[in-house]
C-alpha cells in the first residue's frame, strides 16, 4: 500500500478523507487478500479502484477486480448494498459483473475489460448490427428479471468486451413490474437519431410498430424487434 500517493488514498473516503476510515477499508482489503491497484473514476455516489486477489501460489494468475467504495458525501445510506444484491440477483444472467465481496462501505466485483458502446465506433454496420442485436436481448432479460436499470440511455453503462456486452453500474437500479431497458435504449439510440434509422435500413413504423407491441406483449414485441435487425 505504501506504493499508493497520499492523493490516490483519500480517495477511498472521498471528499472527507479521513485516515481512520481509509485505513479501516485498507484492512479490509488486506483481510481479504486483496490488492489494491489504480484509480479508475469518480462518480456521484463512489469512487472506483482496480485491484487483484492475491494468488495463493506463483502458478496463479492475480484475479484483477474493480473495486467500488461508497463516498463520505453519498446521499443514501446503504446504496452499496442495494447495488450488490442487484448484481447478486443478476448473476445467473450473465449480463453484471459477478460480486466477490460487499458491506456498507465497498464492493468487490468482477473487473470489465472493454470499451464503453458508441454507436459511430464500429469498423462494419454488420459488427454494429450484431452488438445492437445483443445489447436488445440483454435489454430484454433486464426487462424479464423485473430490473430497471435507469442509465441505459448513456453509453457508459454499456461495455463492450471479447465476451460480449455487459452492463455496469446498478446505483440507480430499481425492481419494478414494468422495466423499460429496452424501450430507453431503443428510444435514445435509435428512434431519436434519424440518420441511424436510415443507415440501419429499419424501417420507422415498423420499429414503433415493434415497440407498442413490446408494450402490449414483450415476447412477441421483442422478436419483431429483434427481427428489424
Amino acid at each position: 500500500m505504501k506504493s499508493q500517493s497520499l492523493q490516490s488514498l483519500s480517495l477511498i473516503d472521498y471528499p472527507a478523507g479521513r485516515e481512520n476510515v481509509i485505513l479501516r477499508k485498507l484492512e479490509t482489503l488486506e483481510d481479504l487478500d486483496i490488492k489494491l491497484g489504480d484509480f479508475i473514476a469518480k462518480g456521484y455516489r463512489g469512487t472506483v479502484f482496480s485491484g487483484f486477489i492475491k494468488p495463493y501460489d506463483y502458478f496463479t494468475i492475480p484475479i484483477k477486480v474493480a473495486i467500488k467504495f461508497a463516498r463520505s458525501d453519498a446521499d443514501k445510506e446503504g446504496f452499496l448494498l442495494k447495488e450488490a444484491r442487484f448484481l447478486e440477483y443478476l448473476e445467473p444472467k450473465t449480463i453484471a459483473p459477478v460480486v466477490y465481496y460487499y458491506d456498507e462501505d465497498m464492493i468487490i466485483m468482477e473487473y470489465i475489460e472493454g470499451a464503453p458502446f458508441s454507436f459511430d465506433s464500429f469498423s462494419s454496420k454488420s459488427e454494429l448490427v450484431d452488438v445492437l442485436k445483443e445489447i436488445i436481448e440483454k435489454c430484454y432479460i433486464l426487462d424479464k428479471s423485473g430490473v430497471n436499470h435507469s442509465e441505459l440511455k448513456g453509453e457508459k453503462h454499456i461495455i463492450i468486451t471479447d465476451r460480449g456486452v455487459k452492463f455496469i453500474d446498478f446505483e440507480s437500479a430499481r425492481f419494478t413490474d414494468n422495466p423499460r431497458n429496452l424501450l430507453q435504449f431503443l428510444g435514445f439510440h435509435i428512434l431519436r437519431k434519424p440518420k441511424r434509422i436510415v443507415f440501419l435500413g429499419i424501417s420507422l413504423d415498423d420499429l414503433k410498430s415493434g415497440i407498442e407491441l413490446y408494450k402490449e406483449n414483450p415476447l412477441k414485441g421483442f422478436r419483431k424487434i429483434l427481427s428489424l435487425f
